[in-house]
């Protein structure tokens, strides 16, 4: 979509920030163009209430996301929030996404956080560590740990089938 006749860089950022963070929609509702930081490369995801300052997550970027975080500022000029437009909006994007792909099932919100958090297991990272990153509390991580390790096993399955 970024090279398409009509250029649009913010399903490419949408894409590769949520897949590489597994942020909520609220949260990209709600991040602001101060929210990237380059310098160490970070998304800052903070709570809606200024109160719960301890509630603050600084979540690792690629710096390759800043490619397309660029493109998008220059084509959108971002102010207040990052992306100016309705969260439902970012759903049709995410779903056209999908559908370009030639995908059988809807690219969400919740399926890149998903598969985030599925990546990241299997990629070996501390189980506390994505549970940190995807924002849950202990108590809702033990049910939520328990999907991610079945899915990750079901994804490991279906690579050694199909080598």
């Amino acid at each position: 979509l970024r090279r398409a006749e009509k250029p649009d860089a913010r399903p490419d950022l949408l894409f590769r920030l949520i897949l590489s963070t597994g942020i909520k929609k609220a949260e990209a509702m709600r991040l602001t163009p101060a929210d990237m930081q380059r310098t160490p490369p970070l998304l800052i995801i903070r709570s809606k209430n200024a109160k719960d300052v301890y509630k603050e997550r600084h979540i690792a970027l690629d710096e390759a996301l800043f490619d397309a975080y660029d493109a998008y500022r220059a084509q959108y000029n971002p102010q207040a929030t990052l992306f100016t437009c309705t969260a439902r909006n970012l759903e049709y994007i995410l779903e056209h996404i999908g559908t370009l792909a030639g995908m059988d099932k809807k690219i969400s919100f919740e399926m890149l956080r998903w598969t985030c958090a599925v990546q990241a297991y299997r990629a070996g990272v501390d189980p506390d560590a994505i549970r940190e990153q995807l924002g849950l509390s202990k108590p809702s991580w033990v049910e939520t740990f328990g999907k991610i390790k079945q899915l990750a096993h079901a994804a490991a399955d279906a690579d050694d089938t199909e080598s």
